[in-house]
């Protein structure tokens, strides 16, 4: 399995923070968020891949991250296009991590152990516990396969999952026709199945504000080796 940190965005709602480098490099007491992630992914990937592309340049003198693919037209597409590239170049099982998401270790533990149960024969997709509809989110049927995404009600989508090897080329055909949409809309057109994880054990960082919930939860107990 190879992990892939997905951070081509700058991240605009940050303000300032992104002035210079893109979300995911933005530093968490003396960490950056794609440390953070690479070292969370460690155990779980044979080798982990982060896409690049605002202030790329500057990421790459900067930070020298491990195995970086440049998406040099980053912003005329969604994040679906990110996906995209890398599944066009990682012929692997592929463990996805948002460039703006921390989760628990021990949840992807559990994502990557039900992943190996299901022999691979299915995509798992992170979702967070309750029904809500302000944002993106994954709803399933009764059998347990995730049916739509999107800004709908449903399970808010935690910004990790897993796209099998099994289903990599109906991935890309599906990636190639929605370029201008986010990356989950993958998971209700390829056999895919939800997995929640407990919201005190995942943080998101989309606004200036929740760098400081950011910052408590790498110092409380909830957080494990982020």
């Amino acid at each position: 399995m190879q992990g892939v940190i997905l951070a081509a965005g700058r991240g605009q709602r940050m303000g300032h923070y992104t002035e210079d480098v893109p979300k995911a490099f933005i530093e968490l007491d003396g960490r950056t968020l794609y440390d953070r992630q690479r070292a969370l992914l460690q155990r779980y990937a044979d080798r982990t891949s982060v896409v690049l592309g605002y202030r790329h340049d500057v990421v790459l003198d900067r930070y020298d991250p491990d195995n970086p693919i440049v998406f040099p037209a980053w912003e005329r597409y969604e994040n679906a296009a990110s996906l995209l590239l890398v599944l066009k170049r990682i012929d692997d099982d592929l463990l996805i991590l948002n460039g703006d998401v921390l989760v628990d270790e021990r949840e992807i533990g559990q994502l990557t152990e039900q992943f190996a149960a299901l022999d691979g024969r299915y995509n798992l997709v992170g979702c967070l516990p309750g029904i809500q509809d302000t944002e993106t989110a994954i709803r399933r049927d009764e059998s347990g396969f995730v049916t739509a995404y999107g800004l709908i009600e449903g399970h808010q989508h935690a910004g990790v999952g897993i796209v099998s090897h099994t289903h990599r080329k109906a991935a890309i055909q599906v990636l190639r026709e929605r370029l201008d949409d986010w990356y989950p809309c993958v998971y209700p057109r390829t056999p895919t199945r939800p997995l929640q994880i407990p919201a005190e054990r995942h943080i998101e960082v989309n606004r200036p504000s929740d760098l400081e919930r950011a910052r408590a939860w790498l110092a409380s107990e909830r957080s494990y080796r982020a």
